[in-house]
């Protein structure tokens, strides 16, 4: 009876959903009087584009044509953990204690059963701490199989990774990259995950309609912002989180505390849009919701109930006053069901007598699969689908709806603008023309002369030296920053993992030399550095190549530790001791350990920087005359029987050690390490995200 009064229920629904949006509009308003005739036209008007925009997309969805069924029973999660060991000093001080170290496994949820079905909305409800969002992560199939046990299905059939395309996840915690605007965001999803039939105007005018219909057109221009820059309110970041899940037409959403952050009337307003998707386009909508409003709590069609991971209620959402009425708990007419339920279920007594009764009404049926084939609409006989749609594989004949060379672009194209605004800050660009100035008064005009020749060198090694460091700090930050977002869209199914590396790589090359190039230019002349125009092209592009490999360097230590302060830590003591043994500081290491200065990739790009400058006939350095060298140094032009009036350049690359290479060497080795760490990050990141997967 139960089932046919739910079939007839939701039958209504379609048939009166238009003017249903309308006529609750109009109960809303209908004690404000004359003084809310404007507020109502303004709600009647959004009511109706509303219903409009999703009627619309109906015929081309994905979910209306193959909705799809959620079905999980036996469900159990635990996770083990490392009990507190006991001190050095304890296990002395103790030979006889009972104190014991070693792992522990703790049981999150424990046999958890329910199901979902196209055009309806299941609510899980119950206090912090109770499980709630570990059960949604393990309906998106996000945790992995370890620990997990029980079963999960998707029209009868086990998730699988080209399901999760058809199955969006909005997350509590809005993900976005902080630089890119509402309608950025919501665009570079469309194109990367809308099928690929569709023309791009298509997909933007989808954009449109979508942020028409969460009423984010106010702020599309606006960037989202994070702690540090401001952006986007807390609500307008929620409702994009919901549109880009929502524009990919997705046949299941799950949903993180979707109202948190939100006023009861842009809650309710968004209840009312995912019901009308739920059903004018036959997704299955399961929620996590805290404490909803009356109102809200009465959109929903089923309801879960759970505390300290046990269930304490499955079923129709309208059954469970009486329900809890049977086991002695009585709720007041005028009182917000939801608000009792949650007043139950914090009282500890009441909470286990709740998971003590559900148990008992279940004892029959351990799993709850018979509560599942009760609830399910895909087990009735009535349903009107057919058995080929209600037992229809969860699935794809794409991988990806963008092709790999439209995926590079895409990206590319969004990490240019994401990392524009934060690799070429004006604080940065600031730093760089501070420096520039700070360099140009210290080596200004320097003379070819012998007594400037340390001036000179120092230069060289401070500038190769400098724009090492300095890129190699900044992408040690940038894969742990950007992994949240990275294994959110990959969960997705947005993209390869290949695709997302190439990109990066792409967009942050132009942005990266910028600042060196900035420097370099300038003081390359004033610094009155070897006055040849291929010279100086080589000098600047040796430079940028030094640049562009400690940025290598950068990308493998945060790639392969996934944690700034490691990788900065790690990167700081690689970058130290690559200076000590440039060949700048040490000229001539301990026996045995000359070796140990080709593993180092500055004393390549200071080789190649000494090359360009000196070694050429048109380095001549006028020999110094008496009283101008320090007090008991040694002219260079005295060491030999005939006294020179020039110095060469190739005999002070002799001096300094830097000819034990040629130059095509240098530049081969610095090349090597360029590509060789930037293939060893690609595969570090590849690892990872294989392990945060499982």
């Amino acid at each position: 009876m139960e089932q046919i009064e739910n079939d007839q229920i939701i039958t209504v629904t379609e048939v009166d959903s238009s003017s249903s949006s309308m006529s609750t509009a109009i109960n809303e308003k209908t004690m404000t009087g004359n003084d809310g005739v404007n507020d109502l036209s303004v709600q009647l008007e959004r009511s109706a584009k509303r219903t409009e925009l999703i009627e619309s997309t109906e015929k081309g969805s994905t979910s209306a044509k193959n909705p799809v069924y959620v079905e999980w029973h036996g469900v159990n999660y635990s996770i083990t953990e490392e009990s507190n060991k006991p001190s050095w000093w304890n296990k002395m001080g103790n030979s006889d204690s009972k104190l014991e170290s070693g792992k522990h496994v703790r049981t999150l949820i424990e046999n958890i059963h329910g199901c979902a079905n196209p055009g309806e909305i299941l609510a899980i409800m119950g206090p912090s701490g109770c499980g709630k969002t570990t059960l949604l992560n393990l309906l998106g199939d996000r945790v992995g199989s370890k620990g997990v046990q029980g079963t999960v299905t998707l029209n009868g059939h086990k998730p699988t990774k080209k399901s999760k395309r058809f199955v969006a996840y909005c997350t509590q915690d809005d993900i976005f990259f902080p630089q890119l605007t509402v309608k950025e965001t919501l665009s570079y999803t469309a194109r990367l995950r809308l099928p690929r039939e569709m023309s791009r105007r298509d997909k933007l005018k989808q954009v449109d309609n979508t942020m028409s219909l969460l009423n984010l057109s106010k702020c599309a221009n606006t960037i989202i912002g994070d702690h540090r820059t401001r952006g986007v309110s807390g609500g307008e970041r929620k409702r994009t989180n919901i549109a880009s899940e929502l524009l990919t037409d997705p046949s299941v959403i799950l949903l993180d505390e979707p109202t948190s952050g939100l006023d009861s009337s842009l809650a309710l307003e968004l209840t009312k849009i995912l019901k009308e998707f739920a059903v004018k386009q036959k997704k299955t909508i399961i929620m996590v919701i805290h404490q909803p409003s009356s109102q809200v709590f009465e959109s929903f069609d089923k309801l879960m109930l759970m505390a300290d991971g046990h269930m304490v209620y499955f079923g129709e959402r309208a059954g469970v006053v009486d329900y809890l009425a049977d086991q002695g708990y009585k709720c007041h007419p005028n009182f917000n069901p939801a608000d009792y339920i949650l007043e139950l279920l914090n009282d500890n007594t009441i909470k286990q007598k709740l998971i003590n009764g559900y148990a008992h009404s279940i004892r029959d049926d351990p799993t709850g699969k018979q509560a599942i084939e009760k609830y399910s609409r895909r087990s009735q006989t009535d349903n009107q689908l057919s058995n080929t749609i209600l037992n229809a594989p969860v699935t794809s004949t794409r991988r990806w709806e963008a092709t790999f060379l439209q995926q590079v672009s895409i990206l590319t194209q969004r990490t240019f603008k994401q990392s524009r605004s934060v690799i070429l800050s004006r604080v940065d660009i600031f730093q760089t023309i501070a420096l520039a100035i700070i360099c140009l008064v210290v080596w200004l005009q320097i003379p070819f002369a012998e007594t400037n020749i340390a001036d000179r060198v120092g230069s060289i090694f401070f500038c190769g030296v400098f724009w090492s460091f300095h890129p190699m700090i900044g992408a040690v930050s940038s894969f742990p920053l950007d992994l949240v977002m990275l294994s959110k869209e990959r969960q997705s199914r947005s993209y390869r993992l290949l695709s997302y590396y190439l990109s990066k790589q792409i967009a942050e090359l132009p942005l990266v030399i910028f600042n060196p190039a900035l420097f370099t230019i300038p003081v390359y002349w004033a610094a009155n550095l070897l006055p040849d125009f291929g010279r100086f092209v080589a000098y600047l592009i040796v430079i940028l190549l030094g640049t562009v490999t400690s940025q290598s360097f950068g990308y493998f230590f945060g790639a392969t530790l996934l944690n700034v302060q490691k990788s900065i830590s790690v990167s700081m003591v690689f970058m130290l001791a690559s200076m000590l043994l440039g060949g700048f500081y040490i000229k001539h290491l301990p026996m045995g350990l000359s070796w140990l200065k080709y593993l180092s990739f500055v004393k390549y790009s200071y080789s190649l920087l000494m090359q360009i400058q000196f070694d050429t006939p048109k380095a001549q350095f006028r020999c110094a005359r008496p009283g101008e060298l320090p007090p008991g140094e040694v002219s260079m032009c005295d060491l030999g029987d005939n006294p020179m009036s020039n110095i060469s350049g190739v005999s002070i690359l002799q001096s300094e050690g830097l000819d034990d290479l040629p130059w095509y060497v240098n530049l081969l080795v610095l090349i090597g390490f360029c590509i060789v760490a930037r293939v060893l990050a690609y595969f570090s990141l590849r690892r990872n995200s294989r392990r945060n997967k499982e």
